[in-house]
């Protein structure tokens, strides 16, 4: 069995999309307490929120990840993070991957944020976002990981005690046996991470290949993906939820849901942006959008967001960023509680928030709206979920979404 660990909520459905794309039996969980009647899967995701929480927080959890997947019957296991590579210069991403390694008792880790299906790709160790490098793209203002470098062996190596190499494209291109000879060249000269280019889904499959019995690898959902291809599984056909009323809660600030933002709102849609005063609590952002949302038609589907240009946030309020979050908990907590049972949740940290306040703790896997954003179905509440990364989906999912909720 796979067991997965992802850095944050959305980065928990990108991976099990993948699983469940490449036919495996999919299980998230959104907590490290799996029960016993829940294991009957081909792979486990276990989504936590530690992108950017204290190193040894991060570690820590990780760990209790881990214990909980080895117990449910796991034998190789994926550290997954974000394909933007995420992080700030002390972590998290290096020292989560050293502590399970230790753990694990494996010498090297491949690792690789390369992901070509979402436009995500690695050449000379050089992170592409699209035809752009990283550092290029709205990643470099992220309000949180500020990502001024496309160098993935540059990132890594602060973050790390063992040493960092590349395996460059051409050597993927030589085939898995290569891959195989160049890894274990690494571990011989004592390095513990190798870096893989991949610029194709063809690249994927041969790193997978050779790392097909790895203990232990790291990257985007793009490598596991392939992993799991290379298994295969029993397929299956994947599920979508009834028709209904939708809300659209957006916290990320990434150029593409500003974009979906936009679109939705000007095909008509029902907006309501959360914008703080000083002073204001997260109850009363809440209790304000939640009075917009009662005001509208009882059958209308709606966004409530905080999502704003780098340019237009509010200087005299620090901690913006984690004031929204509790207010799109409190708001989908209470939007649950009026019967509501379809959301999106567009942000990797709102999505973490939104799920702690709900109290979700396993999902069921069904039909992508956007490769890497599938629905997820919570049975316990009976809520149907799409916690998306915000730069995933076409500019016009959040319209998309909100008309499929429609009866026709």
């Amino acid at each position: 069995m796979i067991g997965v660990i992802a850095d944050d909520m959305t980065g928990a459905t990108d991976v099990a999309a993948a699983l469940s794309r490449a036919g495996l039996r999919t299980l998230l969980s959104l907590t490290t307490h799996i029960d016993d009647s829940d294991t009957d899967a081909d792979a486990i995701v276990i989504g936590l929120k530690t992108r950017s929480i204290p190193v040894p927080e991060a570690v820590a959890q990780s760990l209790e990840a881990l214990a909980a997947l080895r117990r449910a019957g796991a034998d190789q296991f994926y550290l997954k993070y974000c394909s933007t590579f995420d992080s700030t210069a002390e972590g998290n991403i290096g020292p989560v991957t050293e502590a399970l390694a230790a753990e694990l008792g494996t010498g090297v880790v491949v690792t690789t944020p390369a992901a070509p299906l979402h436009g995500r790709t690695v050449y000379r160790g050089y992170l592409f976002v699209g035809d752009l490098l990283l550092e290029e793209t709205h990643m470099r203002d992220h309000p949180v990981t500020p990502m001024r470098d496309s160098s993935v062996p540059r990132l890594l190596a602060p973050q790390v005690g063992g040493g960092v190499r590349m395996l460059p494209l051409e050597v993927v291109r030589e085939g898995a046996d290569a891959v195989r000879a160049a890894i274990a060249a690494a571990e011989e000269a004592g390095d513990a991470h190798v870096v893989v280019d991949a610029v194709s889904e063809a690249d994927l499959a041969s790193v997978a290949a050779a790392v097909e019995d790895a203990v232990l690898a790291a990257g985007s959902a793009g490598l596991i993906g392939a992993m799991a291809l290379g298994r295969g599984g029993p397929g299956k056909v994947a599920a979508r939820p009834p028709a209904g009323r939708t809300a659209l809660l957006a916290g990320s600030c990434s150029r593409r849901t500003l974009e979906q933002i936009a679109r939705f709102r000007d095909g008509g849609g029902a907006a309501y942006q959360l914008v703080a005063e000083p002073g204001e609590s997260a109850d009363d952002l809440a209790a304000r959008a939640l009075a917009w949302w009662d005001a509208q038609p009882d059958d209308a589907s709606g966004l409530i967001y905080s999502s704003s240009p780098a340019g237009e946030r509010d200087p005299r309020i620090p901690d913006a960023g984690s004031l929204y979050e509790r207010a799109a908990g409190l708001i989908a907590t209470q939007l649950a509680e009026r019967g509501l049972r379809r959301m999106l949740i567009a942000g990797g940290e709102t999505s973490g928030e939104v799920v702690r306040a709900l109290g979700t703790q396993t999902a069921v896997v069904g039909e992508e709206v956007a490769v890497g954003a599938p629905w997820i179905h919570d049975a316990g509440r009976d809520l149907h979920l799409i916690l998306k990364s915000g730069n995933f989906g076409e500019p016009e999912l959040f319209v998309d979404v909100a008309r499929s909720g429609e009866d026709v």
